[in-house]
This record gives structure tokens, C-alpha cells and sequence, in this order.
């Protein structure tokens, strides 16, 4: 526990007597800061109120009332005998949201919301041993080189248990550790794309991926989903007739739709698939985040494990943290091999702390995912029954994911969020998501907020419609 001496506090908070209200009120809104932006570390113990109060020249009682105001807001902890000392509070701790997205407030007192990023936050209690727990095993891990290199790892183990455990036969050497989702995506646009080459997508689909294949020169071909899902005839011949180098497909619980391809619809792309040379990557970044009730079992895979014309690229983005740079390719042996010969590959490997840390934070992966799909749950069928009376626009509610997948009925979607942003609300509209830079009356809508803030968003966003239908 590190102990913060009175004497630094005066240059540690800054000009904090600046603005009106009680002194105490200031002083605890100046400790709150510090302890968010990180000039304050979390269990640092705060010098005794007499010091304080000394040293920043205010009364006593002064510094016991901000105290006061601190731990009822639980952000210090006071035992006994050992002083006060900085925390979070759980809605901080615990969330389904970045702290930036909402700055911890909930969208109250006017405070924007950032919707434009879905993505859940930290686990903080896990992610913090499992930090904790890393860091005591780094100087071995450094010494002996086991966090990196050739060969299978602790992580690879963890990540190959984790599919068997869904009824995916997985092993070590069927796995390639990348920095991230994104990071695999460019390996294997590296690997199988040059400039000019053609990619088949979803359409809508993920804009990471749409940004990847862009950057790498390639023709971006999209095949549009239909409301209920994918049109595997449709698709068979668009491969025949365009002969892409890549086709990429989200089958599980598609982002942004939160669609999830049926059993036959697997079978019979299966089965089509065997007539084609394209190397086919499904994306499976948001496999765990299976919303439906009762619990059913897992999406199983599209190919089999002998298949050297399909890859599956997966993450603890949203499984986890999407700070935690750890994706992986999942594929034949051979394949692996092929890849993980690339320059690039060593270069896109994940760190070996973020090794490590991986490796320690899936021993919870199982509790942190129960939390998040019991909050997600909650969340997505809040907002569904907040816009369910908007007549301007429609939706499926989705079977898992993060988002919604709003149809604006007589709305530009992009006109609607710039009005959106105007009144605090920021949200992607539909041309992001789409290979061809269509889906103008589409938006996608994440609820990974809490409900109160979804309530303020979805008063923002019916109060950016009626300025839009103002200037008809």
C-alpha cells in the first residue's frame, strides 16, 4: 500500500479551491479527479485529516467533511487503525462500458455519451490479480524465456481448453497467438492478399475488417445479409463468379446485426464450400457473447478441423478487455506453420506480459462471461422496449452481441447522428459497416451502457429526429 505524504497533495490537486460550493465539496471533486486520471494510484493511503488540513490551509473539520463526502461515494475505504484509502466504487469497478464512454456518470448532468465504440470494460477486480499475479512471475518468465518464442504455451492451452469446453476440438498446434483480432486479420491479409486482390464480405460487417483489407489494396466485394441472416445460394455464387482470395464472414452473433447462422445454413455452406479454393475466415470475436434464454448450446463450427481452406480468427476483446492485446488464428496445423513463418507474425505476436496476464485472467473467464451476459441481457431488452415506441424506425432484437441494428424508416442515418453529436450522443452510422459505402438509413445502436444511460440516449436520439424532421 503506498502512503502519499500531506505535502504532496497541494501540488498533487491543483488549483482545487477554484469554483463555487462548499470548500469540502471542491476538495473531494479535486481527490475524485486524481484518483480517476491516475495522479492518485487506487490504495494509496491518505494522510491523517489534521495533516492535510495543515498542509493545504483549511480547517480540519474541512478535510473530515470531503472524507465524509469520499467514502460515501465509496471512493476512499476507512478501517480502523489503518487510515483511509483510495478505491473505486463498484459502478466503477463493474461495468459493461469504458468509464469514458459515459465518464462514469451515466449520462447525467448532461454529460455525453460515446456510442460510437462497443466494446465491455475491464473486469476490474479479476483483471487486477490477474495483473498482480503476472507481474510476481515476469522475472522468471524473462529469465527463461517461456512467455514468447516457438512452441506451445500456458496461454495457447488456456485458449485450446477453453474451445474444447464449447465442443470445438481444439489443440495447441491448431492455434497462432496474435496482438488482437485485427492483428490476425493483417496476417492473413499479408498472407493471401495483393494489391487489386478480391475480398468477399459480409454486408453490413465489422468496419476493423473493412479498414484491414482496405489498407492492404484489396477489391472489397460485398454479399448483403438478408433480415434474417445470410443467403448461402447467394453466396455460393458470388464465389464462383468472382473468385475472391478472401471471403470473410461473422457467423456468430454478427457485429453489428447480433445475428447468429442456424445449423443448416452451417451445414449447407459446409458442404458448398468444398467446391471453392478461397480461404475462407470466419470471425468469431463474439462467439461468447450469447444472450439467448434459455441456455442453448454453442454455435459449432462452420468447416472441420481437417479443412486447410478456412481459419477462424477469435479474441478476448469482448470476452474480457479489448485492452488486453490477445487474439489468435485458429486453423490446420499446416496452416499455422505457413503463417507463423511470416516476418510479420513475430511482429504481431502479443506481448509476454500481456501473455501472462491472459493466460491468469481466463481462470475467471467463466464468471466474468455470466456477469456480462446476465448485464447485457438486462441492458438489451431495456433499450428494445425504450425504442420499441419510435415509429421512425425498426430493429430485431439480436440473439447475442453488443448492439442493435437500427432501419431508419425516413432518415439519413449519417444527418441523424451529426444532429445526435450536436445534443451530446455519438453514434456510427450505417456506410461504416458496409464494404460499398451503402446502408444510408442504417445505425447501429450498442446497449452496453447502464439503463439509465440508454434512457438518456434514447432521449437524445428521438430529440435529434424531431430536429431532423424540423428542417423538411
Amino acid at each position: 500500500m503506498r502512503h502519499i505524504p500531506a505535502s504532496r497533495f497541494p501540488r498533487l490537486l491543483g488549483d482545487w479551491r477554484a469554483g463555487t460550493g462548499p470548500l469540502a465539496e471542491r476538495l473531494a471533486v479535486a481527490v475524485e479527479k486524481a484518483v480517476h486520471d491516475g495522479r492518485l494510484p487506487l490504495e494509496s493511503r491518505l494522510p491523517a485529516e489534521r495533516l492535510l488540513a495543515g498542509e493545504l490551509g483549511v480547517a480540519r473539520g474541512t478535510v473530515t467533511a470531503c472524507y465524509q463526502i469520499l467514502r460515501a461515494e465509496q471512493l476512499i475505504t476507512t478501517r480502523t487503525g489503518s487510515g483511509s484509502t483510495t478505491s473505486l466504487p463498484p459502478r466503477l469497478r463493474d461495468r459493461l462500458s469504458p468509464w469514458d464512454s459515459d465518464r462514469g456518470r451515466a449520462g447525467r448532468d448532461g454529460t455525453a455519451l460515446d456510442l460510437t465504440v462497443a466494446e465491455p470494460a475491464a473486469p476490474f477486480d479479476e483483471l487486477l490479480r490477474a495483473v498482480h499475479a503476472a507481474a510476481d512471475t515476469l522475472p522468471a518468465t524473462l529469465l527463461h524465456g517461456t512467455a514468447g518464442g516457438d512452441g506451445p504455451s500456458p496461454l495457447h492451452t488456456a485458449i485450446a481448453d477453453a474451445h474444447r469446453a464449447r465442443g470445438i476440438a481444439v489443440h495447441s498446434e491448431h492455434l497462432l497467438l496474435t496482438s488482437g483480432a485485427d492483428a490476425a486479420l493483417n496476417l492473413l491479409g499479408a498472407a493471401h492478399l495483393s494489391r487489386s486482390s478480391r475480398v468477399v464480405l459480409d454486408s453490413p460487417t465489422y468496419p476493423g475488417a473493412l479498414a484491414v483489407f482496405r489498407a492492404a489494396g484489396a477489391r472489397l466485394i460485398a454479399q448483403p445479409l438478408t433480415p434474417s441472416g445470410w443467403d448461402v445460394p447467394a453466396l455460393d455464387r458470388t464465389l464462383r463468379a468472382v473468385r475472391p482470395s478472401l471471403a470473410y464472414l461473422v457467423p456468430d452473433f454478427h457485429n453489428p446485426t447480433g445475428l447468429l447462422m442456424g445449423d443448416e445454413d452451417r451445414e449447407e455452406l459446409r458442404h458448398r464450400l468444398r467446391a471453392h479454393d478461397t480461404m475462407i475466415v470466419f470471425d468469431e470475436t463474439m462467439r461468447d457473447l450469447d444472450l439467448r434464454e434459455p441456455a442453448l448450446p454453442p454455435p459449432r463450427a462452420v468447416t472441420g478441423a481437417g479443412d486447410r481452406n478456412a481459419v477462424y480468427v477469435g479474441s478476448l476483446s469482448k470476452s474480457l478487455w479489448p485492452g488486453l492485446r490477445v487474439g489468435w488464428i485458429r486453423a490446420h496445423p499446416d496452416v499455422v506453420r505457413r503463417l507463423a513463418a511470416l516476418p510479420l507474425a513475430a511482429a504481431l505476436a502479443p506481448s509476454p506480459f500481456d501473455r501472462l496476464v491472459a493466460t491468469r485472467l481466463m481462470e475467471h473467464q467463466e464468471a466474468v462471461l455470466d456477469r456480462r451476459r446476465a448485464r447485457l441481457r438486462l441492458q438489451r431488452d431495456h433499450l428494445v422496449s425504450r425504442l420499441s415506441g419510435l415509429p421512425w424506425c425498426r430493429f430485431r432484437v439480436p440473439q447475442g452481441g453488443l448492439s442493435l441494428w437500427l432501419e431508419l424508416h425516413d432518415a439519413d442515418s449519417s444527418r441523424l447522428a451529426v444532429l445526435a453529436a450536436a445534443r451530446g450522443l455519438s453514434l456510427t452510422p450505417g456506410f461504416h459497416f458496409s464494404p460499398d459505402g451503402a446502408l444510408g438509413r442504417w445505425l447501429r445502436f450498442p446497449f452496453t451502457l447502464p439503463p439509465e444511460a440508454l434512457d438518456t440516449a434514447v432521449d437524445r436520439l428521438a430529440e435529434a429526429h424531431a430536429a431532423l424532421e424540423e428542417t423538411r
